[in-house]
């Protein structure tokens, strides 16, 4: 059996080649816009994680294991210090992959229909957007720091503002080819599309679907409340992050003119244990 531990900007993800996952914010990535480096409680949390990440794999008997990094290890300026304490102390060998192998692994190991598709990937410290015809090979990759983590460092509870100044975020996305089908995935996406489907207990093959537009629109108000965790108990991890990730998606739907899309519970994981 392998394993694969996917270090991102807001949680961190172990899975293995039989399909058993696990996950555990760690919000590595707070603070980086205006600080430039990792968070430092976030820095103790990812290693405290990955040490019982380590140890989950140790009684499993599994030693092929592949750890990568995304945006915020890539962005930080004490990211190769943060990768050399892994090492040392849960012992894990780090690979910090590049927007554009990020990207490419997304578009991989998303679930998605037959043909011309922009994948969505969002993490927490960067957005990932990658478009091709064929649904195997990128003809346009773009990585940009509009993470969730990134967002709610911006906007600091002013959902008002990041509604307002997210059609000039997304100005960024300008060259973007439309007319795909949109297919959205990492950690934000699915939890919206739990809270959406209502769901008590997350289930990945339930929120790997198809949902209009309309749909988000609806739920908006509940996603924007004081009371997100009150009405939908499954976004409670990711309550501080997720009005932000809600607000992103609807405007890049807006953007790119899609009335509906997919969400896919698999993504750069999946693509790495499948090689």
């Amino acid at each position: 059996m392998r394993a694969a531990i996917d270090i991102g900007s807001n949680s961190i993800r172990l899975s293995f080649s039989d399909g058993t996952t696990t996950s555990q914010i760690t919000q590595l990535a707070l603070g980086l816009r205006d600080t430039g480096m990792l968070s430092p409680i976030g820095v103790t949390a990812t290693i405290d994680a990955l040490k019982q990440f380590r140890a989950i794999c140790d009684e499993r008997g599994v030693t092929d294991i592949f750890t990568f990094a995304t945006e915020a290890v890539r962005r930080a300026k004490d990211g190769s210090e943060f990768c050399a304490n892994v090492k040392q102390q849960a012992g894990l060998t780090v690979t910090v992959l590049s927007g554009m192998q990020e990207a490419e692994l997304a578009l991989k190991g998303v679930t998605k229909p037959d043909g011309p598709v922009t994948v969505c990937d969002l993490g927490g410290g960067s957005l990932e957007i990658i478009c091709s015809r064929d649904g195997k090979t990128p003809d346009y990759v773009t990585s940009l720091p509009l993470g969730v983590v990134v967002l709610k460092n911006m906007f600091n509870g002013d959902y008002r503002k990041a509604i307002d100044d997210m059609p000039n975020v997304l100005t960024e996305c300008s060259s973007v080819p439309r007319g795909n089908t949109v297919v959205l995935c990492g950690g934000s996406a699915c939890n919206i599309a739990a809270a959406m489907l209502n769901l008590k207990v997350y289930d990945k093959n339930a929120v790997t679907a198809k949902f209009t537009a309309k749909q988000l629109d609806d739920i908006m108000p509940i996603l924007l409340s004081k009371r997100l965790t009150v009405l939908r108990p499954i976004c409670t991890k990711r309550a501080d992050t997720l009005p932000y990730g809600a607000i992103l998606i609807q405007a890049l739907l807006n953007y790119l003119g899609a009335t509906e899309f997919y969400v896919s519970d698999s993504s750069n994981l999946e693509a790495v244990l499948n090689n």
